[in-house]
């Protein structure tokens, strides 16, 4: 079993906050491609993404990646790992500007 499947999302009505980006982020992951393999260092790799980004932006790429992509990006499933920050130029950079 996932990792993912121990975070619920959080209610419309709550605002996602850094402490609470993790679990949303697994939770659309868990939504939009299902059950993956356990990341060991998920959380830490959500929070330093949120810290990087800002809520604003960091709330664009998940809306990109899992709105608009469906939870795929580049034929794949994003992952947490798409969110550490060797990957910012291929992932979260391009969707903020659109591309894809």
């Amino acid at each position: 079993m996932s990792q993912t499947l121990d975070f619920a999302l959080p209610s419309p009505q709550v605002a996602v906050t850094r402490e609470s980006f993790p679990a949303y982020v697994l939770g659309e992951i868990l939504r939009t491609s299902g059950p993956s393999v356990a990341c060991a260092r998920a959380e830490e790799i959500l929070g330093e993404f949120w810290d990087r980004f800002g809520a604003d932006k960091a709330m664009a790429v998940c809306a990109e990646a899992f709105g608009r992509h469906g939870g795929f990006w580049r034929g794949a499933p994003v992952t947490p790992l798409r969110f550490a920050e060797g990957q910012d130029d291929f992932f979260a950079l391009q969707l903020l500007a659109g591309a894809g």
